[in-house]
């Protein structure tokens, strides 16, 4: 179990226990260091629909677990950050032109993912 600060109703914060998750076979485990606080956060905390969400999206920390098809180029140990945007999904138009922030499948960290204002954190990994 860890800890983590969760949106409970709009504008409010609760510390809740959370099961720590596994990666899927693209992700990471991150054990958060600190996580930066930015408008786009208090937009999540204070937005209605966003409840049982962790927002976050600054985030440095090292990774502890890796999924099985995660690329070489990251490490256990390896201190990374991590920002808004969730990763792309390499199959819609934009992604295809090359246009990844633009994204139509885009998740966004803190908003409709899990983010930092926790002990850990999954992220998607993208090569």
């Amino acid at each position: 179990m860890y800890k983590a600060l969760q949106v409970s109703e709009t504008g409010q914060l609760a510390l809740v226990k959370k099961k720590i998750p596994t990666p899927s076979s693209d992700q990471v485990l991150i054990q958060v260091e600190a996580c930066g606080i930015c408008g786009a956060d208090l937009s999540d905390i204070s937005g209605e629909n966003q409840f049982m969400r962790v927002p976050g999206h600054e985030v440095i920390g090292r990774i502890i677990a890796l999924g099985e098809n995660v690329p070489l180029i990251w490490t256990m140990g390896q201190r990374v950050g991590v920002g808004r945007l969730g990763g792309h999904c390499n199959a819609c138009d934009q992604c295809r032109q090359g246009a990844f922030v633009h994204c139509t499948n885009q998740t966004y960290i803190g908003s409709n993912q899990d983010g930092g204002y926790a002990e850990f954190m999954l992220a998607k990994t993208t090569a």
